[in-house]
């Protein structure tokens, strides 16, 4: 767990570093990260998973190209003892067995129906659309000073049955 953490700092602090460069060519390797960092630093229960090794499932809602670069930075990496996974889904109502969902900005659906729609749900759900966490999702990407940040809404995830790492919180901005 140890060398998760180290891991995700040194991604984390390379993203503030380089992060002017990186926009220029394209912020997705560094959301796909994230996604997978949040994978290593969130508890699920254990109803969430149909076996012991069922793999960790990051579902992508309206993420365009988004979809292969997540493929691309999580593929063979592992979650535990679990492996990891990405699936693309057309609709709302197709997240039976995710365990991250990622609505990406192009999505036509508001804040409000996204967070219903996952209402008893054990699923951490992401978005780049600003207000998502204040609104009730559980985390979104923010851009400050050039760089990819993230809000937790820790409220929303503990509504969710996830228990988020306090390592993973501060790195955090943590809105209600």
């Amino acid at each position: 767990m140890g060398a998760l953490l180290a891991a995700f700092i040194a991604l984390f602090a390379t993203s503030l570093l380089f992060a002017p460069k990186a926009k220029a060519q394209s912020e997705d390797p560094i959301m796909a990260a994230f996604l997978f960092n949040f994978a290593c630093y969130v508890e699920w229960p254990k109803n969430a998973f149909d076996r012991s090794d069922s793999p960790v499932e990051i579902c992508l809602l309206g993420s365009g190209d988004f979809s292969d670069v997540v493929t691309r930075v999580v593929s063979e990496k592992r979650v535990g003892n679990r492996s990891a996974a990405v699936r693309s889904i057309a609709k709302l109502e197709l997240t039976s067995g995710c365990h991250i969902l990622f609505s990406g900005h192009d999505l036509d659906t508001a804040h409000d129906d996204a967070v219903a729609s996952l209402r008893g749900q054990s699923v951490f759900s992401v978005s780049d659309r600003e207000e998502f966490a204040t609104a009730g999702g559980i985390s979104n990407f923010i851009g400050s000073e050039s760089r990819i940040r993230f809000e937790i809404n820790a409220d929303a995830a503990k509504a969710a049955g996830l228990k988020v790492s306090s390592r993973l919180l501060r790195l955090a901005k943590v809105v209600r």
